[in-house]
């Protein structure tokens, strides 16, 4: 390596920051559906957005590491949250009431899917032919999952809703690859959080969510549903995908949406609200296979990944 080149990540910091996102993603849908029992769904994701900024915040000046943000950061960083949190985190809880988690990760699978085409779309390109085949074997996967669960599946406009807001986050993520950002990503992720959360809490307050909700129907369960979400599922897993964006390819990183609904779908049955079956099993050997095709079809990051 010559001087000044940037150091290549490390193959087990990728594999730690995959298993962030598959797992505690995956756990995420379970975690927001509990949090939305009793609480709003703006506000649920106004505190997953609030703790997860304060948190990396205080991180970051802890080792002094913050740097003063250009006014062209933060509007690049609230254009990313906008699609990321308001229309996708938002709309996702807002399903959540009524769609089970499992349900909802299997709708959230087709987020690979839309970024290969809005990047196929923007290079005026096809995918080459071992990503459409990765893709039609971890849809065929979601597809099988989804076949015999009519139970907790919401109305149409709850899973319109859904699609949309796996759109949403598929165009953000794309959008967050780009334009001014800190050189720092755990400052990026912060400002991204920060904005999300003044986004979220603005719908919040058009809506009177604050007047109408009492505190009191918080349990100790929806407690440690927002601690899981705060803690794994936004500074954890968040910062991890949006560090893997910046040294992988979004095709790849996309493929936790396969991943997510076997994790969603498990921990539903744990809790009685999912039904664990062979189809299930099935399912999960074509979403590891669609995993190990999209990654095949971007030889340069597993280069980057075995070189480690």
């Amino acid at each position: 390596m010559t001087e000044g080149e940037p150091q290549k990540p490390s193959k087990r910091r990728v594999l730690t920051a995959f298993g962030a996102i598959y797992f505690f993603w995956g756990a995420t849908f379970l975690a927001v559906r509990i949090a939305v029992v009793a609480v709003p769904p703006l506000i649920t994701i106004s505190i997953r957005c609030i703790g997860g900024a304060l948190i990396l915040w205080l991180w970051l000046a802890w080792r002094g590491k913050i740097r003063r943000p250009t006014l062209a950061q933060w509007r690049q960083a609230a254009m990313v949250s906008f699609f990321l949190f308001l229309t996708c985190q938002a709309l996702l809880a807002w399903g959540l009431q009524r769609v089970s988690s499992g349900q909802a990760a299997l709708i959230s699978a087709t987020i690979p899917l839309w970024i290969v085409l809005l990047q196929s779309g923007r290079r005026r390109t096809l995918p080459s032919p071992l990503v459409f085949a990765g893709l039609a074997l971890g849809t065929a996967g979601v597809a099988l999952l989804a076949g015999g669960a009519a139970r907790n599946s919401g109305t149409p406009l709850d899973r319109t809703l859904l699609i949309i807001a796996a759109f949403s986050w598929s165009l953000g993520s794309l959008l967050g690859r780009s334009g001014a950002r800190p050189e720092a990503v755990a400052q990026g992720t912060a400002m991204q959080l920060t904005t999300g959360a003044a986004w979220v809490l603005g719908a919040s307050a058009l809506r009177g969510d604050l007047a109408g909700w009492s505190s009191w129907a918080v349990t100790p369960r929806i407690v440690g549903a927002f601690v899981f979400l705060v803690v794994c599922g936004t500074v954890l897993g968040f910062g991890a995908y949006t560090w893997l964006l910046q040294v992988s390819s979004p095709t790849l990183v996309g493929s936790y949406a396969f991943v997510n609904p076997i994790v969603a779908l498990a921990l539903g049955w744990l809790v009685g609200d999912d039904q664990i079956t062979l189809r299930m099993f099935a399912a999960a050997a074509l979403v590891i296979g669609a995993v190990v095709l999209t990654t095949l079809a971007t030889p340069a990051v597993a280069r980057e990944v075995q070189k480690g």
